[in-house]
């Protein structure tokens, strides 16, 4: 490992380890070449890949110094659906993942809910209501990073944004020909709708019926086959992970089939 690397290291476990918050002043440029015993020329190599990792960032001036960031997961989330990708994650695999880990995600804010984010649960449906009006495409998947966010849990919303930048990626808005964004909007109302009543089972049910309307209607693997749209309550909650794809559902959890137009995608 490079010199720098080990300094970049060094810092980055400090900042994390003493808790230091966003906009705080970890050093200036000669104290922390004299505290890491570093040139300057490794020592600016070291800020590059903090600025890099968006931990933190070097100001000049009277007033300069390494800045402590607030790091955007959105790059990471970018740079593992990348990976994901490039290994080649069959669309099944992904349509797991995502169940098994969206149903945990919608239960656990169901539970916790303060009014401040129901709040912020309607002002996002009223504004995704206006992109569906407009037509606009690009935000198909933001009520399930929302969501995933939400639960306070900085890994489920990663993996959460990472799954759905990926399916995205897989699946390009053009080629969704069945695409119907009122339906997609609808879903994601009555996903809603469950949280705020804070009816985790309600809330899981309706959220794995969407995901596997989604990845019915992505993949048309089985032509001919409905999906049921959930509307009434579920039975009581099922222990344990939800069924994945290919195995049959439990009768704890199971409704009647109701006729749908189309499946919604989102």
């Amino acid at each position: 490992m490079k010199k720098a690397e080990i300094v970049a290291d060094q810092i980055e476990q400090t900042i994390v380890g003493q808790r230091w918050e966003p906009g705080e002043l970890f050093g200036s440029e000669v104290e922390l070449i004299a505290r890491y015993g570093v040139s300057r020329a490794v020592f600016r190599e070291a800020v590059r890949l903090l600025e890099h990792h968006g931990l933190a960032e070097m100001r000049r001036g009277l007033h300069g110094g390494l800045f402590i960031r607030q790091p955007d997961p959105q790059p990471v989330a970018k740079a593992m659906a990348v990976y994901l990708d490039f290994e080649k994650v069959e669309p099944r695999q992904l349509e797991d993942a995502r169940l098994a880990i969206e149903v945990f995600c919608v239960e656990r804010v169901a539970a916790r809910i303060s009014e401040d984010e129901v709040a912020e649960i309607r002002a996002f449906l009223t504004a995704e209501a206006a992109r569906v009006a407009a037509g606009e495409t690009q935000s198909l998947h933001d009520f399930h990073v929302l969501v995933a966010r939400l639960t306070t849990n900085p890994a489920l919303h990663l993996f959460v944004q990472t799954l759905t930048d990926l399916t995205q990626r897989q699946n390009p808005v053009h080629e969704r020909n069945r695409i119907s964004l009122d339906d997609i909007h609808a879903a994601h109302a009555k996903i809603a709708e469950a949280i705020i009543a804070r009816d985790g089972a309600l809330a899981r049910h309706r959220m794995m019926t969407h995901l596997e309307e989604v990845a019915q209607a992505g993949t048309r693997r089985q032509p001919g086959r409905q999906a049921p749209r959930a509307e009434d309550p579920p039975a009581p909650r099922a222990e344990g992970r939800p069924a994945l794809r290919g195995e049959p559902r439990s009768a704890s959890r199971a409704e009647p089939a109701k006729a749908e137009a189309e499946p919604v995608v989102g």
